[in-house]
């Protein structure tokens, strides 16, 4: 009997994990420092693996800055969009 190839989860790599996840923080920080010094009044950051842990990480940080940082969640714990905007729109 065959297996499907797609039924296999492969084990996670821990560098790569860690790329990604140093990758997605400066992302996270370069828009909220955007935002805050008002060059974007809203900037999306799409397909973020960590994208929900970096929001609540980031959100009080990001709040003393006068933005707000907006998940929008994938099905299955997939990940997340992230909308940064400013606190008054």
């Amino acid at each position: 009997m065959e297996r499907d190839p797609a039924a296999v989860t492969a084990a996670p790599n821990p560098e790569e994990t860690r790329r990604r996840l140093t990758s997605e923080v400066a992302e996270v920080e370069g828009a909220i420092e955007l935002v805050a010094s008002g060059s974007a009044s809203k900037i999306t950051l799409s397909g973020l693996k960590f994208g929900e842990q970096l929001a609540r990480r980031f959100s009080m940080d990001a709040q003393s800055k006068g933005v707000r940082l907006d998940p929008i969640l994938f099905p299955e714990d997939a990940g997340c969009d992230l909308i940064v905007r400013r606190i008054d729109e």
